[in-house]
């Protein structure tokens, strides 16, 4: 499946596409940045940010693949972002039954964790991703040279997805993370504008290959890959309501499974500050003490009951022991409710 991955700049993919058969997908700020490069192909365009995976954009993509009589010899393209490449994988899966899809992620989230595996899907009623299918991309084109163009909050995001897959994976990695960020570091984050390329192919590469690894052993996520939703139970709820970036959320929630891990006795306390000390190195947010108001955490567990990886009353949660050591417990809904409104008083 890493053979899907080609490192490449986004001018080289119109010599590896066929531009008259494939249709872009993409948003106007991605279009801005790299008009250029772009392959000379039909372009559809949707909306920045969350707002892309909505049953609006959907129906009028459809409407745009008529209009250029897109039959089943068509490919996909996505141009941009995590978002991008759900809402076009999920057209592309859903349209005449399945056409091919391709992917080029211009931010780090989507290169490390969004555009790889096939998830693709649009969110509903503020439920985010729960429509949805599994369609992988017949091709991943990463450019390296474009993570300089993101803002320090973009990058910061993938950085929430690096750490995660670091944790899964084990201490190699996550000791060269730690190395990286001691010699390119500055106050608010990894200086990504100065680090080499080397480095910067590194981290996509490592989080690819385990990333990738997993979903080859567990493609439809019936056991192993759940792993991956390391920090998302909790942080995706913690994302439909305080409205910050989904990396950033994933952080918070890595924090919070590790404080429960903490508490129930399965890591060291000393693990997860060392956890929480790398996340915040890279410009995350690791101190969920300022959303303590409003009844915020109650409102979070509340938000839990639409999460996927619910199971009746128990939520299947990905709990961190030690780093390269992550599994999954089924812990009572209301136990993790009564963990945040603890976390939150």
């Amino acid at each position: 499946m890493r053979d899907t991955v080609v490192f490449c700049g986004i001018e080289d993919i119109a010599s590896r596409v066929d531009i008259k058969r494939t249709i872009v997908i993409t948003d106007k700020k991605v279009h801005a940045l790299f008009t250029p490069s772009f392959p000379d192909c039909p372009t559809v365009f949707v909306p920045e940010g969350e707002a892309a995976k909505s049953w609006d954009v959907l129906a009028e993509l459809y409407r745009q693949f008529i209009s250029f009589k897109l039959d089943r010899s068509w490919s996909v393209l996505a141009i941009g972002g995590g978002t991008i490449s759900d809402i076009a994988g999920f057209a592309a899966h859903t349209w005449m039954r399945g056409i091919e899809f391709l992917a080029a992620p211009t931010t780090l989230l989507a290169m490390t964790d969004a555009a790889l595996g096939g998830k693709n899907g649009i969110d509903f009623h503020g439920y985010k991703n729960v429509v949805g299918s599994f369609h992988l991309p017949s091709a991943i084109f990463c450019d390296i040279e474009a993570l300089r163009q993101l803002n320090a909050l973009q990058f910061a995001s993938g950085m929430a997805e690096v750490v995660k897959h670091a944790i899964i994976d084990g201490e190699a990695y996550f000791d060269f993370l730690e190395r990286s960020l001691a010699s390119y570091g500055k106050p608010d984050g990894l200086d990504y504008g100065i680090c080499p390329s080397s480095v910067l192919k590194r981290i996509v590469a490592e989080s690819q290959r385990i990333k990738l690894d997993i979903v080859e052993r567990d493609p439809r996520e019936s056991g192993e890959r759940r792993l991956l939703n390391l920090g998302h139970t909790i942080g995706h709820a913690i994302e439909v309501l305080a409205g910050i970036p989904h990396g950033h959320s994933v952080s918070l929630g890595i924090v919070l499974a590790s404080a429960f891990s903490v508490r129930k006795g399965a890591m060291e306390a000393g693990t997860a500050r060392r956890i929480a000390a790398l996340l915040s190195g890279f410009g995350l947010p690791v101190d969920f003490g300022r959303f303590a108001k409003d009844d915020f955490y109650e409102r979070v567990g509340e938000t839990l009951f639409m999460d996927k990886k619910r199971d009746g009353s128990f939520m299947n949660l990905v709990i961190p022991r030690a780093i390269g050591l992550v599994g999954i417990e089924k812990i009572p809904v209301e136990e993790l409710k009564a963990f945040l409104r603890e976390v939150g008083a």
